[in-house]
């Protein structure tokens, strides 16, 4: 097994990201990265992750919750520090490595079903108050350090999104909330201190949207795991759905779309 260190965050050709620590020299084959974590682990990270629902007590707990049509993203800046263009090259890297997912950025608000904000630490209350819709409570987002809000009906099925990124406290800090919470409000919305190697903790020193987390959105997305299914209704898929995205990750890795020997800023 490949060490957990170097695969924690490892750089996409097509986004920058950093690795959490010192990296050892050789490159790590396909075969390394698409075994780096075992069906056990991946099996507790998606159970923990996709059953839950942090800080919404009205939200189901107990069922699959995904985007069943294509998710547009628009990006508003309300900041002094614009990082719109990192934002869309990351919604642009998870259009290309999570199966089963089309996600692309949309000019106009009026064609999104997604609306991600990024905002001043000053501003961050009072756009959340404005911009999210009437009657909701947000008290417990305007207390977070970044967050987002999934909308959809009963049945898991997920319809919209409303996402708040401070800009003002340094790349390092944007770029944890941006991966943190777009890929949270995908499905996985649970925050659990028991997984070291996902940005899904608050507790973790993972920066950015590494191969763990990979495959909790390629799991959650594989077309066998549908909104509304139960822990036990997944549990029984999840071998086969696991074996199936380590041979794509092989593929991703061997046509360099991930590169893990790529150092970040490359």
């Amino acid at each position: 097994m490949f060490s957990r260190v170097r695969l924690c965050c490892l750089a996409l050709v097509i986004t920058l990201l950093v690795p959490v620590a010192a990296v050892r020299a050789a490159t790590p084959t396909p075969d390394e990265v698409a075994n780096a974590f075992t069906d056990e682990e991946i099996i507790d990270g998606f159970m923990r992750t996709v059953f839950g629902a942090e800080g919404n007590q009205d939200a189901r707990k107990d069922i699959v919750r995904k985007f069943m049509k294509p998710v547009r993203v628009v990006i508003i800046n309300r900041a002094v520090t614009d990082r719109t263009a990192q934002v869309a090259k990351f919604i642009a890297t998870l259009d290309k490595v999570v199966d089963n997912l089309s996600i692309r950025t949309v000019k106009k608000q009026t064609d999104a079903n997604m609306a991600i904000f990024l905002v001043d630490r000053s501003g961050y209350r009072a756009v959340i108050r404005e911009t999210l819709p009437e009657g909701f409570d947000t008290r417990f987002i305007e207390s977070s350090h970044c967050s987002g809000v999934t909308g959809g009906k009963r049945d898991g099925t997920l319809e919209s999104a409303y996402i708040y990124i401070p800009t003002t406290e340094g790349w390092r800090s944007t770029r944890h909330c941006m991966v943190e919470e777009i890929t949270q409000s995908l499905g996985p919305v649970n925050d659990d201190w028991r997984l070291p190697n996902s940005i899904f903790n608050d507790y973790s020193d993972v920066p950015g949207f590494g191969i763990f987390d990979w495959f909790i959105l390629n799991t959650l997305y594989d077309r066998r795991i549908k909104p509304g299914m139960s822990p036990d209704e997944v549990k029984t898929l999840l071998p086969a759905v696991i074996a199936d995205a380590r041979k794509r990750l092989k593929r991703l890795v061997a046509t360099k779309v991930i590169d893990p020997g790529r150092k970040p800023g490359e």
